[in-house]
């Protein structure tokens, strides 16, 4: 594998793992910052209140799994995104 694409993949990592921390804790929003032609700003994603029944793994799978969804949608606000694979492998 390319050493831009691993980057990515650990960006991705990151924001997943970052999300899912979040989801369990109950935090409301989680805050993403994005750059457009007026400078940058941040962007308030929100979140999904976190599985109350079950077990701790299915706790955290639920949490997991909507934090992959979330990054999805984080994927597509396109070239303004901190995820956006095309600007990211042209600046490493």
């Amino acid at each position: 594998m390319n050493r831009k694409l691993i980057a990515y993949l650990d960006q991705v990592d990151y924001f997943v793992t970052d999300i899912t921390r979040d989801i369990m804790n109950g935090k409301t929003y989680y805050p993403v910052a994005l750059e457009d032609d007026e400078g940058p700003f941040n962007r308030f994603i929100p979140l999904p209140s976190p599985q109350r029944a079950g077990t701790e793994t299915q706790k955290r799978d639920y949490a997991k799994m909507k934090a992959l969804e979330l990054v999805e949608k984080i994927k597509g606000y396109g070239a303004a995104g901190p995820l956006d694979y095309d600007t990211f492998y042209t600046k490493a």
